[in-house]
């Protein structure tokens, strides 16, 4: 009965959906029983009852209207055998978790991530706190992707070699504008010996940051991480919101390796509600603006594109492909899989399933381990698998990536596929007489450039966008050429 009020609660705009969300628990993106789908089905290693919980997922996403729950695929290729598709095991390595702090979730709920994607070849992320020394030696135990917050909490030279990433974390997805924030009572002493505090004392990241008030600052921070680490990749974490496009255009002129989107939709463990409700937009907008703006300007093939905020399925990760990601990272899911059960108390230091706790009695009731996390991002991976196989591409990589008509929201493009072709510039000339009269854009591995070339076929005038040259490996294969008239 109480599910009947949800259709006049939705014309109350964004309040009506939060009130029809809760009444309605059978809408609710992480209800009680995806929780439950989720976390069995990585526990038996059940890939059979994953898919319960991805389609439960998607279907509820669909229902509440989510932009990514409104696309639909539209691929004019045919479906290819699954076994033509790139394994799991390469899939993954485009994976990570979320920026989660050592303070904000335990002891062992941090290094059991950090365990999983270490042996699976993806990168865990050590959040704003620092580790301690232990860690930073231990290859299975330290996180790869290292945070540097405006606060510092934690950042030692240590610190900084022992990385193969390091994040710059300009703001969070689901609150952005607001700074990290760590309550005193999770802030035990050795909390506070990790990161270098006062215990008791709760952490604040300024909302500002302190150091950086124009491009020019961010420069200079990037190569300083550069400086202090010359083989690490550095990342700078903007949150989606309108405009982003321009920031991450910026942040790719100053020399960043990787632009992560962090969308509104992750959890954040210690935010009033004042400053997660109304703030922020959906990744599937901020990534949308951040590739178009990137490929515009020329700076596309300078960066690499990462994507987070509540990716909760294979169909998420590869949408998030689709309109230009090309890393993937999990964060609340991560913590589910691990025993979470969304009791929303992460700041209270209360967490009964000993995860968003500092208490060492709730932590020894913590029941995460890391082959459940690797269950579940191999589930992940392989339905992407599935998807690929159905959309007709063999692989997610950005040097062979086409990407698909996607039927929604952001419009319609139209992909020509020359196959498996030699190094020739007979390739245009059979291309262009396959594409006839059909107008379309052109990308290989994301890239758009201007017009180098004018053509003609016909009666037509075709203008190729950029001459890249034909990079056929031994085995050869599918490269995709986009023409406009």
């Amino acid at each position: 009965m109480l599910e009947s009020l949800v259709p006049l609660l939705l014309d109350w705009g964004y309040f009506g959906l939060f009130v029809a969300a809760f009444i309605a628990g059978s809408l609710l993106p992480l209800g009680s029983e995806a929780i439950f789908l989720l976390q069995q089905s990585t526990q038996r290693g059940d890939y059979a009852m994953f898919k319960q919980y991805t389609h439960h997922i998607d279907d509820t996403s669909h229902r509440l209207m989510t932009l990514r729950g409104l696309m639909k695929f539209d691929s004019p290729r045919e479906p290819i055998s699954i076994d033509e598709v790139e394994p799991a095991t390469e899939i993954v390595k485009r994976f990570s978790t979320g920026a989660m702090s050592y303070g904000s979730i335990s002891k062992e709920a941090h290094e059991t991530l950090a365990i999983a994607m270490n042996s699976i070849g993806a990168r865990s992320n050590s959040g704003e706190g620092g580790e301690s020394t232990e860690r930073l030696n231990d290859p299975l135990l330290c996180s790869k992707i290292k945070q540097i917050a405006s606060a510092r909490f934690g950042v030692t030279s240590d610190y900084l070699v022992h990385a193969t990433d390091l994040q710059i974390k300009l703001a969070q997805g689901a609150k952005p504008g607001e700074g990290g924030h760590l309550p005193g009572a999770k802030v035990p002493p050795w909390i506070a010996k990790v990161r270098h505090a006062t215990p008791g004392v709760e952490l604040i990241s300024p909302p500002p940051h302190h150091d950086i008030y124009s491009i020019e600052d961010l420069k200079q921070l990037i190569n300083d991480a550069k400086m202090s680490n010359p083989k690490a990749r550095i990342h700078v974490k903007l949150g989606s919101e309108f405009g982003v496009g321009t920031i991450a255009a910026g942040v790719a002129k100053c020399h960043a390796d990787v632009v992560l989107i962090s969308g509104y939709d992750g959890g954040t463990g210690a935010a009033p509600l004042n400053a997660i409700r109304h703030a922020g937009t959906p990744w599937e907008i901020g990534l949308s603006e951040t590739q178009q703006t990137l490929v515009l300007n020329g700076l596309r093939s300078r960066v690499t594109v990462q994507c987070d905020g509540e990716l909760k399925t294979g169909r998420d990760v590869v949408i998030a492909a689709l309109l230009g990601a090309e890393e993937f990272g999990f964060a609340t899911t991560a913590l589910m899989v691990e025993g979470c059960v969304m009791m929303r108390a992460c700041q209270k230091n209360t967490c009964p399933q000993g995860i968003a706790t500092q208490d060492p009695e709730l932590r020894a009731r913590y029941t995460g381990k890391p082959e459940h996390v690797i269950n579940f991002m191999m589930f992940i991976a392989e339905e992407v698998r599935e998807i690929l196989a159905q959309l007709g591409f063999r692989t997610l990589a950005k040097e062979r990536h086409v990407v698909d008509e996607l039927d929604s929201v952001i419009g319609r493009r139209v992909d020509v596929d020359c196959g498996e072709i030699g190094k020739s510039r007979k390739v245009v000339a059979e291309l262009l007489h396959r594409v006839g009269e059909l107008s379309a854009a052109y990308s290989v591995g994301n890239e758009y450039k201007r017009v180098f070339y004018r053509l003609r076929v016909g009666q037509k005038q075709l203008r190729i966008v950029e001459d890249i040259g034909l990079d056929i490996s031994d085995s050869g294969h599918a490269v995709a050429y986009r023409l406009r008239v």
